[in-house]
């Protein structure tokens, strides 16, 4: 497999990499203004879309979104990102998993929200690897939300 991405050490090493900066340096390398504006633009998206209920943050890392939910699950195939997630969020749901296959029921979540896994997967394992997930996505959940973090206006539901 090259997706690079996909290697536990890739994510050890990204976390090393962003101590002492904003945690979303993790994922998406640029400062802080940056990740304010695209903190402001999702949480519009969430509001507008009406994204509420029981939701599923697939490829959760440290749970960046968690605070805009009560009823949240994180999933990352990271054990660092989840241990982060779970020390920064002690209150929400962390679970590692791989999002191809998933320890859930049939449309157990009302929404799974993917922020820039899509052009991540594809661009580092093809389309195929993500046509997986979603597939996986789209058993456990009753619509999916894809944003990114390049292009924060533009989303998808599925």
């Amino acid at each position: 497999m090259k997706w690079e991405t996909y290697s536990i050490d890739f994510w050890k090493q990204r976390i090393k990499e962003a101590e002492g900066r904003d945690l979303n340096f993790i994922y998406y390398q640029v400062e802080t203004p940056r990740w304010e504006e695209i903190e402001k633009v999702h949480k519009e998206i969430i509001e507008k879309e009406k994204v509420e209920g029981k939701i599923l943050d697939a490829g959760c890392g440290h749970g960046r979104i968690s605070k805009w939910f009560d009823d949240y699950t994180g999933v990352d195939f990271s054990p660092d990102l989840i241990e982060l997630g779970k020390r920064e969020n002690p209150d929400k749901r962390f679970i590692q998993a791989d999002l191809k296959k998933l320890p859930f029921k049939d449309k157990e979540f009302d929404w799974a929200i993917c922020v820039s896994m899509r052009r991540m997967v594809i661009r580092d394992s093809g389309q195929e690897e993500w046509d997986k997930m979603e597939k996986e996505l789209k058993r456990v959940s009753k619509k999916i939300l894809i944003l990114d973090y390049s292009s924060p206006r533009e989303y998808t539901i599925l």
